[in-house]
């Protein structure tokens, strides 16, 4: 569980990550953040679309594990 304050830490950090991934053309918040509701309970919800040339299995592969190396991450679900 991550404060409020945690939490935009790692939105922070994915954002980023997300902006120096050549394989991402774009990213958007969605969920509980893009509609301004969070609160303690709210999760990170990060929308990106890929480059049109890469495999999805690859990028979701190197992302999961950068969530668990970086951020503590302890499950996951990729759509």
């Amino acid at each position: 569980m991550y404060t409020a304050a945690q939490r935009s830490g790692v939105r922070d950090g994915l954002i980023a990550d997300a902006r120096a991934d050549v394989r991402i053309t774009a990213a958007a918040l969605v969920g509980s953040a893009a509609a301004g509701r969070e609160d303690q309970w709210s999760d990170i919800d990060l929308a990106v679309r890929l480059a049109g040339d890469v495999e999805p299995a690859e990028i979701a592969d190197d992302w999961t594990a950068r969530m668990y190396a970086d951020y503590g991450a302890v499950h996951h679900l990729d759509i």
